[in-house]
């Protein structure tokens, strides 16, 4: 079969379909946080990409209906902060028009610090929009002032996920990264406000992301301290991966009788 042809199957070396595509938008995000855009390298004079070099939103859609072909079926729009490129949503409707060999529509989904997106929400699910993972670090203001380093207020944050929730976005996701000397306490506050109410909490072990962000092994808090300090408070329960391979560990929080209810944590030590 000549390798242009779309075989509708795309391997990795494993020889494992690969049916999920992150697409940045943008290399800008307006958060300083510490474990991912510190401002001591991100300042004012760092080289960003000029608009020219970032691919245009027909550019982005054609390298999505050539994915689609080969197998793809969900794609994520990631930056930066995605919602920082202008008109977005105009991307998520050519991107919900397309279909997969089989008729069917694509997941497309974002992940956003959630400071944009009680302005956009409305408009970002009438484009097509399925589903959004904000990043929040903390309900406490001062700690997550401190971690977005802008001084920006968790408030706005918590209210873009309630416009979220208002537009009809399903399976919304928040991620925690969790860093020791920073955010520990606020690992139960974050537990106890999402419980119930539908949306999956995800924590992220502080990873490092190359020579940016002075990642050192001290501030790695493991995930299974997590797990046991969550269990302490509120028992859970081992779910099983949703999917083979899956590398984050799935729990629920346990009903009176020892079962999970419907309401459940996700401990990751990547963003899935």
């Amino acid at each position: 079969m000549p390798a242009h042809c779309p075989s509708g199957q795309l391997l990795d070396q494993r020889a494992r379909p690969l049916r999920d595509l992150r697409i940045s938008v943008t290399d800008r995000c307006n958060f300083r946080c510490a474990y991912c855009m510190p401002k001591d390298v991100f300042d004012k004079d760092y080289p960003y990409l000029p608009h020219k070099a970032l691919l245009t939103f027909e550019e982005i859609t054609r390298l999505a209906r050539i994915f689609t072909a080969h197998g793809v079926r969900k794609f994520r729009l990631t930056g930066g902060e995605p919602l920082l490129r202008k008109g977005l949503e105009q991307l998520i409707a050519q991107l919900s028009a397309l279909r997969t060999p089989e008729g069917d529509a694509l997941d497309i989904t974002l992940t956003t610090n959630g400071s944009l997106l009680r302005r956009k929400a409305q408009l970002l699910k009438d484009a097509g929009l399925k589903r959004v993972t904000v990043s929040l670090d903390g309900l406490d203001d001062a700690t997550f002032r401190s971690m977005n380093d802008v001084d920006f207020p968790v408030a706005d944050v918590l209210d873009g996920i309630e416009a979220a929730r208002e537009a009809g976005l399903q399976d919304i996701k928040v991620n925690m990264v969790v860093k020791r000397s920073t955010n520990v306490s606020q690992i139960l506050p974050m537990a106890r406000h999402f419980r119930g109410t539908g949306v999956t909490l995800r924590f992220i072990e502080y990873m490092d992301v190359g020579a940016t962000n002075g990642w050192c092994m001290d501030e790695v808090l493991p995930s299974a301290d997590v797990v046991n300090l969550i269990n302490a408070d509120m028992p859970l329960v081992q779910l099983d991966p949703t999917a083979p391979g899956e590398t984050a560990k799935r729990w629920g929080y346990a009903d009176a009788h020892g079962q999970h209810d419907p309401n459940w944590a996700k401990l990751a030590s990547s963003a899935a």
